[in-house]
């Protein structure tokens, strides 16, 4: 009777453990092609994005790198602090890079006005960045008959 009971026990364990050996496929089945179809939307998704960016990319005009500035900056103390910044500009058409290197000594200065102008404490910021920015913008398309700068580029930006 005590062998029959411990049979019976065994077959209840051995029963048990074949439901949750067999549920536990069925769960890791679904899982595996649900998340193939959540991975097939995520790639989707990045696609998209990639593409949006890809298309946002290629509006941007032809690029016109400047040499690094470096130029003293306003300090309400008083002390020497520097600027070190490198600049492109984006430019609406190839034909303007031309004008841009003839005149390029008059627009470095028309620059380093713009520049040495600006406040230590501010320049850092984000909005004060922008501003900087439209500024020499405006200022050169103010210069420019050939074409227009569409955008300026920070690529660096060094206070010390």
């Amino acid at each position: 009777m005590a062998q029959s009971k411990s049979n019976k026990i065994l077959i209840i364990i051995i029963v048990l453990l074949l439901f949750i050996l067999i549920g536990g496929s069925g769960v890791a089945i679904y899982i595996y092609m649900n998340n193939d179809s959540l991975t097939q939307l995520h790639v989707s998704t990045v696609q998209k994005k990639t593409n949006f960016a890809d298309e946002k990319l290629a509006q941007i005009g032809p690029l016109y790198p400047l040499d690094p500035f470096t130029v003293n900056l306003k300090t309400a103390d008083g002390k020497d602090v520097y600027l070190k910044t490198t600049l492109t500009l984006e430019l609406d058409s190839k034909l303007l890079a031309n004008e841009l290197n003839a005149k390029n000594a008059v627009i470095r200065d028309e620059i380093i006005k713009i520049l040495s102008n600006q406040k230590a404490e501010t320049i850092s910021i984000d909005i004060e960045q922008d501003k900087v920015c439209k500024q020499i913008k405006d200022k050169l398309n103010s210069m420019l008959s050939d074409g227009q700068v569409e955008n300026v580029y920070i690529l660096s930006l060094i206070v010390q």
